[in-house]
């Protein structure tokens, strides 16, 4: 198994780089970052407060920033304005993970401007989402990150260790429930299934929360342990050869040829991945080649507008979705018969996250 205390006494930062450098022309994570990000502030996302929005913005801010292009992240900060003040509905309630995450974009534009009011709403969702926080636990996969995500950014922002704390002991709870033997996560409790795009959030939440949980926090060593396992997992269902080669496939552990290799889930693997290996947490030469890869493949399953092929469908399960069939006795086909999309915010967030994590 993959240690990352070892790994990261091991690798100085040079190892780790070494698989992420000598891109094959136009495949480097700058010219790919800028691509799909101007392409998300070129969009019009006005009304809509889904969370897969919400990642991609976040995700084209980072970018952004870490590229240093001041037009594009004016776009993005001015593109917020319809939002500004428009949480009282939300608030008054309960709220949901997946709305409450929306959070993380006026936090991210307070982060990079400074902004006192971008700064309050954010730090309002993430509140509100702690103060709710077992009313909005459904034991689904994709919690993992909608939590993290949101708690991490809160902590950016305020310096409240309060919020890593709930996020850890969400994200502790979570692997105890729903962690398998071979690393790897059902999608839900109550559908046991190792579906892609599930677990690159589960991933993709550990990645964010240990980029910020302290190396002395009590629920570190679980979390460490939890994502370095799922990784080695990761590593072994990665696609070796013939189609979809470095990606994984929308069901990660099933042979079915129905099956089909899946971008939204790869690119959260990348992101993971890359992360571990540049934070020395993963062993560079073990993970290193799994990363670039991976990233490889996804780029090229872009179009030339910079929008990703092959990203399933949202899936929770078959009861979700009214009048069409039951799947019973053959669960699985789930997930096979999700539609394929292109250019969804879910496959375009990752991809935003996975340049991030090799620009850094």
């Amino acid at each position: 198994m993959a240690d990352a205390t070892a790994a990261q006494a091991q690798d100085p930062a040079s190892t780790r780089d070494a698989h992420f450098r000598d891109w094959p022309a136009g495949t480097d994570p700058a010219t790919v970052g800028a691509r799909v990000a101007r392409a998300f502030a070129g969009e019009d996302p006005a009304g809509s407060r889904h969370y897969k929005l919400a990642c991609a913005w976040y995700g084209s801010l980072v970018v952004g920033a870490l590229l240093d292009d001041a037009r594009l992240l004016d776009t993005l900060v001015a593109n917020y304005a319809p939002y500004r003040g428009g949480y009282t509905e939300l608030l008054a309630g309960e709220g949901h993970v997946d709305d409450n995450v929306f959070g993380i974009v006026p936090l991210q534009i307070a982060l990079l401007t400074g902004d006192p009011a971008a700064r309050a709403e954010g730090l309002a969702l993430a509140d509100h989402q702690r103060a709710h926080l077992d009313a909005q636990k459904r034991f689904a996969i994709d919690d993992m990150f909608m939590v993290s995500a949101l708690q991490v950014q809160a902590y950016r922002a305020s310096g409240d260790a309060g919020c890593l704390d709930a996020a850890a002991a969400a994200m502790v709870e979570y692997l105890d429930a729903l962690q398998q033997d071979d690393g790897l996560f059902f999608h839900h409790q109550d559908f046991r299934h190792r579906w892609a795009r599930g677990n690159g959030w589960f991933a993709a939440g550990m990645t964010e929360l240990l980029g910020e949980l302290p190396q002395d926090h009590p629920h570190r060593p679980a979390i460490a342990r939890g994502y370095a396992r799922m990784m080695d997992g990761l590593k072994a269902y990665q696609v070796r050869h013939g189609d979809g080669t470095g990606l994984w496939k929308q069901v990660l552990d099933s042979d079915d040829g129905r099956n089909w290799p899946e971008t939204s889930g790869s690119a959260m693997f990348a992101y993971a991945l890359a992360t571990g290996v540049r934070n020395g947490w993963l062993d560079a030469d073990a993970f290193g080649p799994v990363a670039r890869a991976a990233w490889l493949a996804l780029v090229g399953r872009l179009t030339p507008e910079g929008r990703l092929h092959d990203v399933s469908d949202w899936a929770y399960k078959p009861l979700s979705h009214p009048g069409e069939p039951d799947y019973a006795g053959d669960e699985e086909n789930y997930y096979f018969q999700r539609p394929r999309l292109t250019g969804d915010y879910h496959g375009q967030a990752p991809l935003l996250w996975s340049a991030a994590a090799l620009l850094r």
